[in-house]
C-alpha cells in the first residue's frame, strides 16, 4: 500500500502539536517526569511520518536540493546539533551524578536518602528474585543477581517506599 497525503499529512500536523509542546515544556524543566514518554514515543512516530511525508513528496522535494537555502539549513542544523552534543557531553547533567553516587554509596545511605526501609526493600526485592546478600551498594544488587539498574532502581522506588 502506497502512502496517501490525505492520510500522512493530517497525522504529521496533529503529531507535530504533541510533540513540540512537550519538547517546550521540556527545555524549561515543567512537568518533568510526564513529558518524557509522550515525548518520546510521539517523536518517533513523527519520524515515521515525517519519512513517510518525505517518500510521497519526493519529486517535488529533489528540487531544493541544490539550492543555497537548502544548503545553508542543512549545515547550520547539523553544526549546531554537533555543538549541543559536544556540550552537553563536556557538562554530564547533575541527575545522572547524583544517581550515579546514589548508586554507588553504602546501602544504608542510599536507602537513608531514598527513604526507602531496609527490611522493606529486601522483601519487595526477593519477591523479584533478586537478593540483597553481600550487597554493599544498590549497584551490588543488580550486579550481584544479573540483573539490571532499571529494574532493581525501580522496584526500589515505587513498591519499596
Amino acid at each position: 500500500m502506497k502512502p496517501s497525503r490525505n492520510f500522512v499529512t493530517p497525522f504529521l500536523a496533529f503529531i507535530f502539536v504533541p510533540v513540540g509542546i512537550s519538547g517546550v515544556l521540556m527545555l524549561f524543566h515543567l512537568a518533568d517526569g510526564f513529558t518524557e514518554v509522550l515525548h518520546e514515543i510521539l517523536g518517533a512516530t513523527f519520524v515515521l511520518f515525517v519519512f513517510l511525508h518525505v517518500v510521497i513528496n519526493w519529486k517535488s522535494m529533489r528540487s531544493h536540493f541544490g539550492k543555497r537555502n537548502f544548503v545553508i539549513a542543512a549545515a547550520a542544523v547539523t553544526i549546531s546539533s554537533a555543538g549541543l552534543i559536544v556540550l552537553e557531553r563536556a557538562q554530564i547533567p547533575v541527575d545522572l551524578i547524583i544517581l550515579e553516587k546514589v548508586a554507588r554509596a553504602p546501602i544504608s545511605d542510599s536507602f537513608r536518602v531514598l527513604e526507602i526501609d531496609h527490611i522493606k526493600a529486601a522483601t519487595v526485592l526477593n519477591k523479584r528474585g533478586i537478593d540483597l546478600d553481600g550487597a554493599e551498594t544498590i549497584e551490588d544488587i543488580w550486579v550481584n543477581n544479573n540483573s539490571s539498574p532499571e529494574e532493581v532502581v525501580e522496584t526500589l522506588v515505587y513498591e519499596a517506599r
